[in-house]
């Protein structure tokens, strides 16, 4: 019988390395007998991974089953408004969301623009049910396409141009700040009132600031690298 040097456990007959500890096993009055049969199973079982694949068509039955459910419920027995509409959109903008997880192929360009149209998707059908002044055109449409523009330029930045860390949150803040501005001009135009910026002046001049500071670290090579030391970028 022997026992190991390092951590003391029993060994096996059939050790040659500990079990435990994975310590050497040197013993010339018992060496190891490796044609005995093993004390343990020596064979690893390893579950098989998921397929993605089989993950997505699980999510589109689970969301599929969803919008049918909720639209019978709808026509059959909740049919005093087309509230099942919010539920069959919710459904398919998931269902967009959630391709770029399960088909690693598509490219994130063509995924931001079907994100894109989703969302627009969706304020439609809630224009479709409450139509009010027209804000569907006039806000929606053009918020969701300036948004989904900023965020494939953003995505270019990263992508192609490999843009650093200080770069890409220096262009993050350009266009938070180019966004508000056109948000608060929208709905200027919408409730018809002189355009002019206020609120989005002030989100302006703190990204302004912030920017300036950024440029001014990346173009000075001993502040960029001093930056990144500390920062660990």
């Amino acid at each position: 019988m022997s026992y190991c040097v390092n951590c003391g456990v029993e060994l096996h007959e059939t050790c040659s390395v500990c079990p435990l500890c994975h310590t050497e096993v040197h013993n010339p009055r018992h060496p190891a007998d490796e044609n005995a049969p093993k004390p343990f199973p020596v064979r690893q079982g390893a579950v098989a991974p998921v397929q993605k694949a089989d993950v997505l068509i699980l999510i589109s039955v689970v969301l599929a089953v969803t919008a049918g459910v909720c639209g019978l419920l709808n026509l059959l027995i909740f049919y005093g408004t087309y509230w099942s509409l919010y539920v069959i959109g919710g459904c398919v903008l998931l269902w967009v969301f959630c391709l770029p997880m399960f088909l690693p192929k598509i490219s994130p360009y063509v995924s931001i623009l079907l994100d894109g149209g989703g969302i627009a998707m969706y304020f439609g059908i809630i224009a479709w049910l409450h139509p009010g002044r027209g804000w569907y055109p006039d806000l929606a449409v053009p918020l969701t396409v300036l948004a989904t523009g900023l965020i494939l330029l953003f995505a270019v930045c990263v992508r192609q141009i490999h843009a650093s860390i200080l770069s890409c949150a220096a262009l993050l803040l350009a266009e938070t700040a180019v966004y508000t501005i056109a948000v608060e001009l929208l709905i200027d135009r919408f409730r018809q009132t002189p355009p002019g910026l206020t609120w989005s002046a002030i989100v302006l001049t703190c990204c302004v600031i912030i920017d300036a500071a950024l440029i001014t670290i990346l173009r000075h090579s001993r502040l960029r690298e001093e930056v990144r030391r500390r920062m660990h970028i």
